[in-house]
């Protein structure tokens, strides 16, 4: 359990740094950019990563400005992450740091230089300082519309006082899974047990804008962005080349090809045969893990503030009440289980929550299992 908690924990990481300032004056030279950091091979960086770099030669000042910390010395850390009750808050580091870190994991960083005046560079410098103050430096994160990427817009328009507006629509008619899922194997357990945790509240149609919340696409947006009548962006140019190349899951080792596995052995206990106690107790433990799993899907739907985990179907295979067959043995019960876990096929075709290949095999596997108990209760 720890493991998957700190996998959940690791798809929002985007490291730690600290560097106090005070108040300077920019000059003329000065230039302030958005830096877009390429995904790379952990699952804390599979998204990619957004950060600001002030840098003034003459103020001897270059540094990078990080929304995506946090405390892991924070009391009730595990606990906070989950309830989406986690902290995170800007801080900074030098440019050498950052830069150093990409390279050493091969992962690229490109460089968008904003197209500001001398005015507005030191309203946004100022407006960053003010942000690090500690009665200011911490907000509430949420992956989908609070998170390092979303905040960069968000304070250049508030320091400039003048809107954002975006250019053409990028994958309009998309949504929030959709994109998550271009970042991980197909055939990925990391996808898998995304999958399995998202509700169907990440599976709504969304707008252009709020792509923004994963870094490549605020940097395809921002390229065509205007600041009030002027465009946003004055020039990009990559910075640290991407070396990184993932690797492809192999099928043989995929969900996927256990929950094709399952679905044959499910199939095999419906034959008639005799007796098999080492099977049922297995079947027993199989459904006493599910419980557990439901009750965790139950507390992220119910007892979180995590938007990504309401009106979760998967509830409908991963039953909390799936030990209760195995306990009462009745027949009731497990036409229940049954007609529940069948139900996500329809779920998956009338598109009220994608539920994927791998789920859908392995809930049809468990309906198999529940009506031939239901069929033995019979006897």
């Amino acid at each position: 359990m720890m493991r998957f908690l700190r996998t959940l924990l690791l798809l929002i990481t985007c490291g730690s740094f600290q560097t106090t300032l005070g108040q300077i004056q920019l000059t003329e030279e000065s230039s302030i950019s958005l830096l877009t950091c390429s995904p790379g091979p952990e699952l804390h960086a599979a998204f990619g990563h957004s950060a600001i770099r002030v840098k003034d030669h003459y103020q001897g000042l270059d540094i990078v400005f990080n929304y995506g910390t946090f405390d892991f010395e924070a009391p009730n850390f595990y606990l906070k992450f989950l309830k989406g009750e986690l902290d995170y808050f800007l801080s900074t580091s030098s440019f050498l740091q950052f830069a150093n870190y990409y390279q050493y994991y091969g992962r690229g960083v490109i460089e968008q230089k904003l197209n500001l005046n001398s005015t507005q560079k030191q309203q946004l410098f100022d407006a960053l300082n003010a942000a690090l103050l500690p009665e200011n430096r911490f907000y509430r994160y949420e992956f989908l519309e609070n998170n390092c990427a979303t905040k960069i817009p968000e304070i250049i328009s508030s320091a400039t006082g003048l809107e954002i507006t975006y250019g053409s629509e990028i994958n309009a008619k998309t949504t929030y899974r959709k994109l998550i899922n271009e970042y991980l194997d197909p055939y990925s357990w990391n996808r898998f047990g995304i999958t399995l945790i998202l509700g169907s509240a990440v599976d709504r149609l969304i707008t252009s804008t709020q792509t923004l919340f994963l870094p490549d696409y605020l940097y395809k947006k921002m390229g065509s962005a205007r600041l009030g009548e002027e465009l946003l962006i004055e020039n990009e140019k990559k910075l640290v080349v991407r070396y990184f190349k993932s690797k492809n899951i192999p099928f043989f080792t995929s969900p996927l090809f256990v929950a094709i596995l399952f679905l044959i052995f499910s199939f095999y206990r419906i034959w008639p045969k005799s007796p098999s106690p080492i099977l049922d107790r297995l079947e027993h433990l199989l459904f006493g893990v599910l419980s557990v799993t439901g009750v965790f899907l139950v507390f992220m739907m119910l007892g979180t503030e995590h938007l990504a985990t309401k009106n979760n179907f998967n509830i409908l295979w991963i039953n909390p009440l799936a030990i209760l067959g195995a306990i009462y043995n009745k027949r009731l019960i497990w036409l229940g289980l049954a007609i529940s876990a069948l139900f996500t096929v329809i779920i998956q075709i009338t598109g009220a929550q994608e539920i994927g290949t791998t789920s859908i095999l392995l809930a049809i596997g468990l309906g198999i299992l529940y009506i031939r108990r239901a069929e033995l209760t019979r006897r």
